[in-house]
């Protein structure tokens, strides 16, 4: 299989055009055309329908997208092994983390590996715990790491706990319940709550903890970004559950106060997750030892 076939191949399926896939691989569009139907005959199968001057996937050709993806990213995953294989000195690592965990945690333990190993290039890739799964069985990422309610397929992931996590109530230096330690949930029955989206695993995970209380906010404020709903709290227009961990200098400077809910308590594990039948690059293996170490 010509892997260059098949990156052209991936360019067009996602551009549609010969002429602007050609200009972006450098090639001339007779060169691209030719390599696509080289991979179509060797195939045997038609991989484009052209009508007019627009271009579209034929049915075997959207079936091809995935695979060739997968080909193509495990390919680059071996030579990046093969790079890496002399003591780390050049090489790329690719990981995934959900937005809480790639902003507030990894960014100490990628400045330490980057100490030691400054030439190994680091892609950390940030997004809904969805899409980095999705990216992690593409073989686009090496592991990822995500909250321990998200996954638990142990048949497909060899899965390991990082460390545990604790969200609190948060509210503002404004609210009468500021310098508090604890209130009930009935306490907050009028509040505005500030939270993920109803598709966001963060806002199923207190979801469940809200309905064995039989308890339900009155009026509820949807945002889809981490930093925007601490802003929003900090400017008292609700209360919100975040990771303590996430709110460190917002409270040193006495912006938020975190409380417990004294009826549970939001504690969840943090944890890396790979497909258990993908090997691990030096660098991958080395990163991760260097996070055992320190948790």
């Amino acid at each position: 299989m010509d892997f260059n076939k098949l990156q052209s191949f991936l360019v067009l399926a996602e551009i549609k055009n010969f002429t602007k896939a050609a200009d972006q691989l450098y090639l001339t569009q007779p060169a691209l055309t030719k390599q696509i139907q080289a991979l179509e005959n060797e195939l045997g199968v038609t991989l484009f329908n052209r009508v007019g001057k627009s271009t579209f996937l034929t049915a075997e050709g959207k079936m091809l997208v995935n695979y060739a993806k997968q080909t193509i990213a495990a390919y680059n995953n071996a030579l990046e092994h093969i790079k890496q294989i002399q003591n780390l000195e050049e090489g790329t690592l690719n990981f995934g983390a959900t937005n809480f965990i790639g902003t507030y945690l990894m960014p100490e333990v990628i400045a330490e590996f980057k100490k030691k190993y400054p030439n190994i290039t680091i892609n950390m890739t940030i997004n809904s715990s969805t899409n980095i799964l999705k990216k992690l069985h593409l073989n686009q990422l090496e592991f990822a790491f995500v909250s321990d309610y998200i996954t638990q397929n142990t048949e497909r992931y060899e899965i390991n706990k990082y460390m545990h996590d604790e969200l609190q109530l948060i509210v503002s230096k404004k609210h009468p319940l500021f310098g508090k330690t604890s209130c009930s949930i009935k306490e907050l029955e009028n509040e505005i709550y500030i939270t993920k989206a109803p598709d966001s695993s963060q806002y199923k995970f207190i979801d469940l903890f809200l309905k064995n209380e039989n308890f339900k906010f009155k009026n509820v404020m949807f945002i889809g970004q981490q930093d925007a709903i601490k802003e929003s709290v900090i400017h008292n227009l609700g209360i919100s559950f975040i990771s303590t961990k996430a709110i460190e200098r917002e409270v040193m400077h006495g912006d938020l106060w975190p409380l417990k809910i004294e009826e549970f308590d939001l504690k969840r594990d943090i944890q890396y997750v790979k497909l258990k039948d993908v090997v691990l690059s030096p660098a991958g293996s080395e990163f991760l030892k260097m996070l055992n170490e320190k948790s």
